[in-house]
């Protein structure tokens, strides 16, 4: 019965986006250098995940006869208290940026900060063994929270980096879903993730809305969340199984950051460098998110149903190093 009622509060929302639209009053405006879009662009994607999801959270606290703590895998009340008023305070976050544009320091430390918070007071949140299909596994120790930190703060920054392209976030997001369905955790939550997406893909492939950075700050740390909690509570799930399925984001997210430093550039400023930037000299946008998503799904099927991780790393790596040189120029 949710479900069919978050279907049908999406639907309305649909209908009464111009409505919406300006009355949030937050668009991204075409500059002519970095951004591939000529007219503005609302930016509610991340509005419509933070409503379905907040809709989901109000209907399990006060009417599902499920436990709130086994939405998210955590063990008390209070950590997972602390991480909804987190998931909130990083959604507002991003509307303010969205709105102002705040500086890069400014907003590095309000996550830092959230994400820290949720350290210590959440140990399902904490990565403190690194388990691999290949290997045995071996324990981080005292470097277990700067590590989870760092590992966070990548995510966010490879979700932001990687949201340049329509389509290109909504088949990411798609994937780490079907990542969990697959290995069955958290389904409840998945589902509502899904339908949010269903309907943000459709305005994002017909340019209606990007997912801003309420969406690429807020949906990266709850995601990122879910899949450490999900690697904590279930030791079948190796750490080599997640990197497949964040390496494409994450292989861009380093090659612009040094690729930034070397040409003596700001790390952090945009520029027409992504990878979707090189396929979009060749191909249309359409093809050019499509082979991206090539490049997340063909591997994440390979490690996840014919559980060769090797094969997996080795496709991804190649083709995208492949991508790179034949495209760069």
């Amino acid at each position: 019965m949710l479900y069919l009622g978050l279907i049908f509060f999406n639907f309305l929302f649909l209908f009464n986006f111009k409505f919406f639209e300006k009355k949030m009053n937050i668009y991204d405006f075409p500059d002519g250098i970095n951004k591939t879009h000529n007219k503005k662009i609302s930016l509610l994607g991340g509005v419509i995940f933070f409503l379905n999801l907040s809709i989901f959270l109000i209907y399990s606290s006060l009417l599902s006869p499920y436990d709130n703590l086994s939405i998210f895998g955590f063990t008390t009340n209070f950590s997972y208290s602390i991480f909804i008023i987190s998931c909130c305070t990083i959604f507002c976050i991003g509307i303010l940026d969205d709105k102002i544009n705040l500086s890069v320091r400014l907003r590095l430390l309000f996550l830092v900060i959230i994400v820290i918070l949720n350290l210590l007071f959440n140990e399902m949140l904490i990565i403190k063994q690194v388990r691999l299909s290949f290997s045995d596994s071996f324990f981080i120790g005292n470097f277990s929270y700067l590590w989870t930190l760092i590992c966070f703060l990548l995510l966010i920054n490879a979700f932001n980096f990687f949201d340049g392209l329509n389509v290109q976030s909504s088949g990411l997001i798609f994937a780490i879903c079907f990542f969990f369905l697959f290995n069955n955790f958290f389904i409840e939550i998945i589902l509502v993730i899904i339908i949010a997406n269903i309907f943000f893909l459709y305005l994002n492939f017909n340019s209606k809305t990007f997912l801003g950075n309420s969406g690429s700050f807020f949906l990266p740390f709850l995601l990122g969340s879910l899949l450490i909690s999900s690697y904590n509570n279930n030791p079948q799930i190796n750490a080599d199984q997640i990197v497949i399925l964040l390496l494409i984001p994450g292989l861009d997210l380093f090659r612009l950051f040094f690729y930034r430093l070397i040409n003596k550039k700001n790390p952090f400023k945009g520029d027409r460098e992504h990878i979707h930037h090189y396929l979009l000299k060749k191909f249309s946008k359409t093809n050019s998110a499509l082979i991206i998503q090539f490049l997340i799904w063909i591997p994440l099927l390979i490690s996840e149903v014919w559980n060769n991780f090797f094969i997996a790393f080795m496709i991804q790596l190649i083709f995208y190093i492949f991508l790179i040189i034949k495209y760069k120029n």
